[in-house]
């Protein structure tokens, strides 16, 4: 090869390497610019970006672990008390369910006060819906932190609580500090998987906020145990659901 064929080819080659190394920063550029779902108009979402806002985004942690325990045992007809299972193996079968990235876990947790969520809600209503799409998007602002445990079992379990949930739901926050529930509220829906349970978390305590938008971490911890048992399904729930404060902003303003 000629030493100027040989230049020739080096320069072609040098002019494809840039092209292609100035495809790839408009690529992420264009990635950068179009962000999260949650940085676009509610009215903007498609089905996939509603159901990320509602199960896998800082408003709803897919990681959430969930413990569902059941005993092996029934109430006695004669007696109306509890025992044992007449079989040999009488320890306590526990599920336990580390949920990944799935439209709905079992037992979703979401941070209720965010407006995301709520709007996300109504959006999925509307992409169900067609009906719905005249219904404009809206979510006020809420007096306390609310936070909603959703499903059926979650909701027979926590309204027929043997234990005060006042001393067994909490949030934690930093500082090695516990922010105590102010409310629980239990909804029963009208159609099938509408069940939840709300709870309410003071937003101020004499005068200075209980979650900083900055935080790095809270977590969210429930337990409870069901008063009356019944066959085949669970007694108990034990959940632990970390949030991250300081990702949970929506169009860069925070939304707790």
């Amino acid at each position: 090869m000629a030493i100027s064929d040989f230049r020739q080819s080096a320069r072609t080659r040098s002019a494809g390497l840039k092209r292609l190394i100035w495809l790839a920063v408009f690529v992420l550029a264009i990635s950068s610019l179009a962000g999260e779902p949650w940085d676009k108009r509610p009215e903007q979402w498609n089905l996939a970006e509603t159901y990320q806002i509602l199960s896998d985004s800082p408003w709803s942690p897919s990681k959430t672990a969930v413990e569902l325990t059941f005993e092996k045992r029934y109430i006695d007809p004669l007696t109306n008390r509890r025992v044992e299972l007449p079989n040999a193996n009488r320890a306590t079968a526990v599920e336990r369910a580390q949920f990944g990235r799935q439209p709905k876990s079992e037992v979703p947790v979401l941070w209720w006060s965010a407006k995301t969520v709520r709007l996300a809600q109504q959006r999925l209503r509307q992409l169900r819906d067609p009906a719905a799409l005249r219904e404009p998007l809206r979510a006020d602002e809420l007096k306390d932190f609310v936070l909603i445990v959703e499903g059926t079992e979650a909701l027979r379990i926590l309204s027929d609580s043997t234990e005060n949930l006042r001393e067994t739901v909490f949030l934690e926050v930093p500082g090695g500090l516990s922010l105590d529930v102010s409310d629980t509220r239990f909804v029963e829906g009208v159609k099938a998987g509408e069940d939840f349970v709300e709870f309410h978390f003071l937003r101020q305590i004499e005068g200075r906020p209980t979650v900083s938008p900055d935080a790095d971490r809270v977590v969210f911890h429930c337990k409870a145990t069901a008063k009356t048992a019944r066959p085949g399904r669970p007694d108990s729930i034990s959940i632990r659901a970390e949030f991250e404060p300081r990702k949970m902003r929506a169009a860069g303003r925070p939304d707790l």
